[in-house]
């Protein structure tokens, strides 16, 4: 299991994750583990020529071969801060094994000493900044992912290796100090060496751009939201970051201790979309975003992206989802009638149609088709649509009339159901009832018929590759369309061309192929772009209980999620 996390904490941390999360004013989250970091740095460190893997410094070369400093390295690790420097990182240099060696004196009596380094970890304290890029420098994967590079300011977070400060070992034993043995006699020489190995690390690459061992992330900000119009393009426009604990109890919210050694603390990129401001503080610790597997069965994701439910659920899926009320609604165009040649005969007319068009949406009766909120408990929200349209011709001897009755249901789950999946279900029922009184004393010409219309729907969330975050229809059965009708004494056949109507209002509407009607409502999707052509991938998506959207994130590389070691 997790070190020091029984079943029934992690349950209620799993939980946690769904029923505490909270974006509070900001747009967007990224947020990424320090495990993931982590594997991300050992994916550089197994390339050949990274500086990640040895250090070889020999200053003066063949002038004084016997300076020098060569070390065997394991792959470099990040502790993130926490407490007040919630922008730095602490970076270690993790050593195997390695040699110093120095001139004992000077000129030409000076005698060459060396001393071997064990296993050893020089702890570093180091800053996290950004560093914009010009279109030129934006590396090509990136720019295959942002489609049109042109609308996008493209920058680097990197390890700010300039502000790199040794932390000195005091007992060994913290994780946030460097562990290392060296002789008095050795030290000065050990010092200057470790000095001259961070400048190789500061420095950037032939082409002038920062060193890819530098690099943590890429990330993208659009130049202008209104090239974004509507989601779910959801670009952030402006963006900072910082560092969160992973919560076991409310005093770890605060402390400026990592619970179970940092290596589930957690990187956040903090981001507003549209040019909104950010808010005055920064995130504050509610509960986890990220969970760690609990045993090596469990499955691993490493990150989690965050959209405010006032950016997704209220800016692009309620809204998207409210064409089917305004399809779904009948709208009741003539019901009437009249007396002609001299009062001895009626004529009357009843029709209407099915879905609100251009002109409908003219009536204000009608231009409200949102969904509105019924009720959230029990872990599910629930969305309704009612709508009533009646026309009445009751003047006189007689009596016409033509109702339609639109009531829509969506429910949205907390969390994952059993198949790991969300599962939102749509249903609705739309009524037409018509009442005709033309002829007859008492009952014998009255004639009542009813069409109703019922269909159910599912959408699911689901993450496929390329980062982009999908949501598929299922309709179980097609609509069901009924009809019902109190026929008239006198006139048994007088409904039945404004049933015939009425049913083709539905057969020749969206909703005979639901299923497309629903999928052409998204063809969006979301790509998130990180360094290293190390994409992430949306694994699997839900919301919250405050009605965020959370996206689970994994590493597209092989072993993502479990991020393979390198070899020694």
């Amino acid at each position: 299991m997790t070190e020091g996390i029984d079943q029934e904490t992690y349950k209620r941390l799993a939980s946690e994750r769904i029923t505490n999360t909270s974006i509070k004013g900001f747009d967007q989250l990224t947020i990424i583990s320090q495990r993931a970091i982590n594997g991300q740095l050992a994916h550089m460190w197994r390339k050949p020529d990274s500086p990640l893997r040895k250090i070889n410094i020999v200053p003066y070369g063949n002038k004084a071969p016997d300076y020098f400093f060569d070390a065997n390295l394991s792959a470099p690790t990040v502790n993130l801060s926490l407490g007040p420097n919630k922008q730095t990182v602490v970076f270690c240099i993790n050593v195997k094994s390695g040699t110093i060696g120095w001139y004992d004196g000077v000129g030409p009596m000076a005698v060459p000493k060396t001393e071997k380094i064990g296993p050893s970890r020089l702890a570093l304290r180091v800053n996290m900044a950004f560093d914009q890029l010009a279109k030129s420098d934006v590396p090509q994967n990136i720019k295959d992912a942002l489609i049109n590079v042109d609308d996008y300011s493209v920058g680097q977070l990197l390890f700010d290796f300039t502000t790199a400060d040794l932390i000195p070992k005091v007992n060994g034993i913290d994780k946030d100090e460097s562990d290392f043995t060296i002789s008095k006699e050795a030290e000065t020489w050990f010092y200057q060496l470790l000095e001259l190995y961070l400048a190789s690390l500061r420095q950037k690459g032939p082409d002038g751009k920062p060193a890819e061992h530098n690099i943590i992330h890429y990330t993208a900000t659009a130049k202008d939201p209104k090239v974004f119009p509507a989601a779910p393009t959801c670009a952030p426009t402006s963006l900072n970051f910082q560092n969160l604990p992973f919560v076991i109890k409310e005093s770890d919210k605060l402390s400026p201790d990592a619970v179970l050694g940092g290596k589930n603390s957690m990187l956040v990129y903090l981001q507003m979309t549209e040019g909104r401001k950010f808010p005055n503080d920064l995130l504050q610790p509610s509960a986890n975003w990220v969970m760690p597997p609990f045993d090596e069965t469990s499955e691993q994701y490493d990150g989690t992206v965050c959209l405010s439910k006032a950016s997704f659920l209220d800016g692009f899926l309620l809204p998207r989802l409210a064409h089917i009320n305004q399809e779904s609604t009948w709208v009741v165009d003539e019901a009437w009638w009249k007396a002609i040649d001299g009062g001895f005969k009626n004529q009357y007319q009843v029709y209407g149609h099915l879905g609100l068009n251009s002109k409908d949406l003219q009536d204000p009766f009608f231009q409200d088709y949102k969904w509105k909120l019924k009720s959230q408990q029990n872990g599910v929200t629930t969305y309704e649509y009612n709508r009533t349209h009646k026309k009445d011709d009751n003047h006189g001897l007689w009596r016409v009339w033509q109702e339609g009755r639109t009531s829509n249901i969506l429910t949205i789950p907390e969390g994952l159901d059993s198949s790991s999946k969300c599962v939102m279900k749509l249903s609705g029922t739309t009524s037409i009832q018509t009442y005709l009184h033309l002829d007859g004393i008492g009952e014998i010409g009255k004639t009542t018929s009813l069409v109703t219309c019922t269909w159910e729907a599912s959408l699911i969330l689901d993450g496929v590759d390329q980062g982009e975050l999908k949501i598929t229809a299922e309709v179980p059965k097609e609509p069901i369309i009924r009809t019902v009708e109190d026929e008239s004494f006198l006139y048994p056949d007088i409904q039945d061309n404004i049933m015939n109507q009425t049913r083709n209002g539905f057969k020749y509407s969206d909703f005979a192929n639901l299923k497309g009607s629903l999928e052409k409502l998204f063809s969006g999707s979301w790509a998130f772009v990180f360094a290293q052509g190390r994409d992430f991938f949306i694994d699997k998506a839900c919301f919250n209980r405050e009605g965020d959207l959370l996206c689970q994130l994994k590493y597209k590389s092989v072993g993502s999620g479990n991020p393979a070691q390198p070899s020694e």
